[in-house]
């Protein structure tokens, strides 16, 4: 198990999207308690850790996402 790169309140990027926003919880490996997709994932990929973090989108407004820390990069 890797440990985890950010931490809660850590201000991170979405690397795809470009998407702000701030880490407010954190997993040590894929939780369906915060997936509600619970999508069937690359093991290796679930044994990651994951972040719920609160980004920005284009208009400005608050959403929760729940990403694995490939994902994600330091602001």
């Amino acid at each position: 198990m890797t440990e985890p790169k950010f931490a809660i309140g850590d201000r991170v990027r979405h690397v795809s999207m470009g998407h702000h926003g701030v880490v407010v919880a954190v997993d040590r490996e894929h939780s369906t308690a915060h997936d509600a997709n619970d999508l069937s994932l690359n093991p290796a990929i679930r044994s990651s850790p994951w972040y719920k973090v609160t980004l920005e989108n284009e208009q400005g407004q608050p959403v929760d996402s729940y990403l694995s820390e490939s994902q994600l990069d330091s602001e």
